[in-house]
C-alpha cells in the first residue's frame, strides 16, 4: 500500500499537538517513520522533509510561543531522518539499525577477519575496509578503520595458544547448545 504524505499533513499533524501533544507527537514520529519507510524516490523524500521542516520553522508565533519544546523535538526528528537520508540515500535504514552490536568491537573484528580469510563474502574480493563498513552498516554504528587495525593488531600480540577468543568462545557455546539440544532429544524420546 502506498503512503502519501506531505509536508501539509507531517506540519498539520505537529502544530495539534496543542492539545494533546504527547499522543500527537508520538502519532508525528510514526507518520514520519511511516514516510521514510515507504518512499522509493529519495529525491521526493527529501523535498518532502524539507518543506515539512521549513513549515515547523516557520510556525506562527502564536502557535510556536506554546509548542515551542515540541517543535525542536518534531525538527530533530526531521533532522535525523534528513542525516539518513543523506548517509544511506534511497536505502530502507529502520532495518538495518534495527539491530546493534552489544559486543566489543575486538570481538566484531575477530569476526570480521574471519570471514575475510574463508572468502565468505563476495568470494574473498570486498576488501577489509569495505567489510567493516558493511558490518558498521548492518548494526547501525560507525567502525572506524583505524580501531579495526588496533584491534587486529591487539588480537595478533596475544600470547596463548590461540588468539581467537571469541571465534573460540562461539565454537565452544554452539558446540555446548548442540550437546544440549541432544540431550533433550534424547530425554524426549524415552
Amino acid at each position: 500500500m502506498t503512503h502519501y504524505i506531505t509536508a501539509e499533513t507531517l506540519s498539520r499533524c505537529i502544530t495539534e499537538v496543542i492539545t494533546a501533544h504527547d499522543e500527537q507527537l508520538a502519532k508525528f514520529t510514526e507518520l514520519l517513520h511511516d514516510l521514510y519507510d515507504t518512499s522509493t524516490n529519495a529525491v521526493e523524500l527529501f523535498r518532502i522533509l524539507n518543506h515539512t521542516r521549513i513549515r515547523l520553522l516557520h510556525c506562527p508565533p502564536a502557535i510556536a510561543n506554546r509548542i515551542d519544546h515540541l517543535l525542536k523535538v518534531a525538527i530533530g526528528y526531521i533532522d535525523t531522518e534528513l542525516e539518513l537520508l543523506a548517509r544511506y540515500g534511497n536505502r530502507n535504514t529502520t532495518h538495518e539499525t534495527r539491530f546493534r552490536w552489544t559486543g566489543s568491537l575486538v570481538e566484531l573484528v575477530e569476526i570480521i577477519y574471519a570471514f575475510d580469510e574463508l572468502h565468505c563474502i563476495n568470494d574473498g574480493e570486498a576488501p577489509i575496509n569495505e567489510l567493516f563498513a558493511l558490518f558498521g552498516g548492518l548494526f547501525g554504528t560507525e567502525i572506524k578503520e583505524s580501531h579495526c587495525y588496533n584491534a587486529y593488531a591487539d588480537m595478533k600480540r596475544r600470547k596463548n595458544d590461540s588468539r581467537t577468543y571469541f571465534l573460540d568462545k562461539m565454537r565452544e557455546r554452539l558446540n555446548l547448545r548442540m550437546q544440549c539440544d541432544d540431550e533433550k532429544e534424547r530425554e524426549r524420546r524415552k
